[in-house]
């Protein structure tokens, strides 16, 4: 019986596998835990604000807009918002793995 495996071993195996270096990864400092909860609450609220905005301006849309054209004009604002916060995540993400990158 001592050949088998639990099931934390072997998904402790597998998540080895999935993230490799992940064990190597040297623990934060709390400045730099600090500094990354700062980094995602700033993201998050511009994330937010544009949300929003993008909210407030879809309300709007049929007094200032066409009958014809509100279906395409909304779409395009909802495909502006979402690469936006997409390239604010990507942003958000670079900034953070530099704070863990400096504990290295």
């Amino acid at each position: 019986m001592s050949g088998l495996k639990s099931a934390w071993e072997i998904s402790m195996e597998k998540s080895d596998k999935l993230v490799p270096g992940g064990k190597k990864r040297k623990k934060l400092t709390a400045k730099q835990k600090e500094q990354i909860a700062e980094i995602r609450k700033e993201f998050k609220a511009n994330i937010a604000d544009k949300d929003i905005t993008l909210q407030h301006t879809l309300k709007h849309l049929e007094e200032r807009t066409p009958p014809e054209l509100l279906l395409p004009e909304s779409e395009k604002l909802k495909q502006e918002f979402a690469e936006d916060k997409e390239r604010l995540e990507k942003e958000m993400e670079a900034e953070i793995e530099a704070v863990r990158e400096k504990s290295k």
